[in-house]
């Protein structure tokens, strides 16, 4: 890779600057008799089948969900672990931060 920073690259584009992202579930209804609108906010599942053949052991397995997207093409890509990454904005920060202390004439 490029860049020890981050985990992944981008497989569309190859980019290594990434931010993350959630993805958020609203739900929103309008009740006719009440002639008002009800929302309400959701949590999203990511269920992975159960690979057991057993019956009482097929369980589904529920994981986390992470969501990284490119910033130079807005690919998205999700994993079940989470992964170090860097933004265009962070690594900028960063590298300010690395040039603030010089350390070659320390003694």
């Amino acid at each position: 890779m490029k860049n020890k920073t981050n985990d992944i690259e981008c497989l569309v584009c190859n980019g290594i600057h990434f931010r993350k992202g959630y993805i958020a579930v609203k739900y929103e209804r309008y009740h006719e008799n009440y002639k008002i609108n009800e929302t309400a906010d959701a949590d999203l599942k990511f269920l992975l089948e159960s690979e057991e053949e057993h019956p009482l052991k097929n369980i589904p397995e529920q994981s986390n969900l992470f969501t990284y997207i490119c910033e130079d093409c807005g690919f998205i890509m999700n994993f079940i672990q989470e992964k170090q990454v860097e933004s265009k904005k962070k690594e900028r920060l960063r590298k300010q931060r690395q040039k603030m202390y010089d350390w070659t004439k320390f003694k």
